[in-house]
């Protein structure tokens, strides 16, 4: 009896051992082919021949190449997130260095001896600490609405007084160059929105034309009530943009070569994008080179 019970217990070791042994054997080769195949994927090379198979190892594969698309693709935007932080700084510092640079020519004459204080220099002065002034406001905003310590407060309210507001802060500009701003909205006109902001974004497209439009042209506003948006439509006579750039007008510090030795730091229109983004809006452009631009910025009537 117990010689039969030692036997069926060598015989249950052995059965044990014998299953170790095989199933250690195929964790071996199994770990050894995903390993091979993982290096490959990580590698940049495809593996077809386990693709689509109802293995372990051919769903192993299958996530690390989903790992492997992500990898490359979180690489990809952050050497283009670097390349645009490099392109940052150099029109940041570009754009800041020339005030700066004239302030200091003004200081050093008025340091030297015998030097007076004329009003020519007094409003050159003036003029280099608005613009630097400008330059910093302008990225405070862009920086605060990307963090999102600006809080949006939408309410009805009557687009008329926003256009208003929007006017008043680029009419200076228009005067200069002889630009005639018109308006075309009913009072009665009311869309939920913030007035504070869209007015901000408005005003960021109306500077661009004043911008690019030449001395005696003209900037049209008209609002187009519909069923599920409003449509405030701003037509310029500027110089246009050419289409390959439609899309890139946009993105933030954004220059192009033609304008280049323009004032500015390609933020404001990304940021009137981004406000009216913000409020489940759009913004479409329709541009034709040497005959102006049409800038349509749609607002939800409810949120």
């Amino acid at each position: 009896m117990n010689l039969s019970i030692t036997a069926v217990i060598l015989i249950c070791l052995f059965i044990n051992l014998c299953c170790y042994l095989y199933y250690r054997r195929r964790f071996i080769r199994l770990s050894s082919e995903i390993c091979r195949y993982a290096e490959q994927v990580m590698g940049g090379r495809h593996v077809p021949g386990q693709q689509n198979q109802e293995t372990i190892t051919s769903k192993v594969l299958m996530e690390l190449e989903k790992l492997e698309t992500a990898t490359a693709f979180q690489l990809e935007e952050s050497k283009k997130q670097k390349k645009e932080l490099q392109e940052m700084i150099s029109e940041i510092t570009h754009q800041i260095k020339t005030p700066l640079s004239n302030l200091k020519m003004y200081c050093e004459m008025l340091s030297e001896e015998g030097a007076s204080f004329s009003r020519q220099s007094n409003e050159v002065m003036k003029s280099q600490l608005i613009k630097l002034e400008f330059l910093l406001d302008t990225l405070l905003k862009a920086s605060r609405l990307e963090t999102d310590m600006i809080r949006l407060e939408p309410e009805n309210s009557r687009v008329l007084e926003t256009l208003a507001a929007a006017v008043n802060n680029v009419m200076r500009k228009a005067e200069l160059k002889k630009i005639e701003i018109s308006v075309d909205c009913r009072p009665s006109v009311l869309l939920f929105h913030d007035r504070k902001w869209t007015a901000e974004a408005i005003e960021n497209i109306l500077d661009n034309a004043v911008k690019y439009t030449p001395e005696n042209g003209s900037i049209h506003i008209s609002v187009h009530p519909g069923e599920m948006y409003t449509e405030i439509r701003i037509q310029d006579t500027g110089k246009g943009i050419a289409p390959a750039h439609i899309n890139d007008i946009f993105k933030r510090f954004y220059r192009e070569k033609s304008v280049s030795q323009t004032e500015g730091l390609g933020l404001g229109l990304y940021l009137a994008r981004y406000i009216i983004a913000l409020q489940k809006g759009y913004i479409s452009v329709r541009s034709t080179p040497g005959k102006g631009s049409r800038f349509s910025v749609c607002l939800p009537k409810r949120i």
